[in-house]
């Protein structure tokens, strides 16, 4: 009998149907992470189709973050990612809750530092003054996602600080761009934001803060955060691979 969740009338490919049948499964909980996909053959035989089409599905849910195969042993859930798009900026909290996770942020440390040579370029500011270094971790359903290692100039980094333990105290997700637009006493708006997009290796400090093993796969993005040509802030963005997909859309 012909699988019903496959509609040979519609518009749509089999295969591309097919491949919303994984992600729907996905989604609800059926298939669970590394848990193990049917084979090609059980496929053919499910679904009634070929197995070029079960292979364009699967390469389809590859594509898109749903499905590892792993060569000679099978086909994988790699489970659902976090979807950042790099064209906007987006608010922390609400970013999480599009994938059905609940956002929290906790502050790991807090210091004033005197401002070594790359720093004062970075912020224009002196080498011999003093910045704010604030460290985040965002949490997703309690599990560490995000690591944020942000540097300010100390007039701005104090109320930075003061408007990240405020948010703290009223239980609010946050990212430290959020701290901008939720608390108008910092006094500053952000312009634009520079950014670099790289993959990392986890070394010991960073295993320890995400909850992975050393060299477990990171994206490194850094940033310098701008109100017109005035640099507010400089960070390093460290987030965990099996946990975030970066997305664009470009126009033709």
């Amino acid at each position: 009998m012909v699988n019903k969740m496959l509609d040979r009338n519609n518009s749509v490919p089999l295969y591309e149907q097919l491949k919303n049948v994984f992600k729907r499964k996905i989604l609800s909980g059926e298939l669970k992470p590394k848990e193990q996909i049917p084979s090609e053959r059980e496929l053919v035989d499910k679904y009634q189709v070929s197995r070029i089409t079960v292979r364009q599905a699967i390469n389809l849910a590859e594509q898109e973050g749903l499905l590892r195969r792993v060569h000679g042993v099978g086909t994988f859930v790699e489970g659902h990612k976090i979807q950042q798009e790099l064209s906007s900026l987006n608010n922390f909290q609400s970013t999480l809750q599009q994938q059905g996770l609940i956002a929290s942020t906790k502050l790991h440390s807090t210091q004033l530092i005197t401002s070594d040579f790359l720093l004062s370029k970075l912020l224009a500011i002196q080498v011999t003054d003093q910045v704010m270094n604030i460290e985040l971790i965002g949490y997703g359903d309690n599990s560490p996602i995000v690591y944020y290692n942000s540097y300010f100039p100390m007039n701005i980094g104090l109320k930075m600080k003061k408007a990240a333990e405020e948010a703290l105290e009223k239980g609010q997700p946050f990212s430290t761009l959020d701290l901008y637009k939720i608390n108008s006493e910092i006094g500053w708006s952000p312009t634009h934001v520079e950014q670099t997009f790289e993959a990392q290796a986890a070394v010991t400090h960073l295993s320890e803060i995400l909850g992975v093993s050393e060299n477990f796969s990171l994206f490194r993005v850094t940033s310098i955060v701008y109100e017109n040509q005035t640099p507010l802030e400089y960070k390093e963005t460290y987030y965990r691979g099996d946990k975030y997909k970066f997305f664009i859309t470009r126009q033709m």
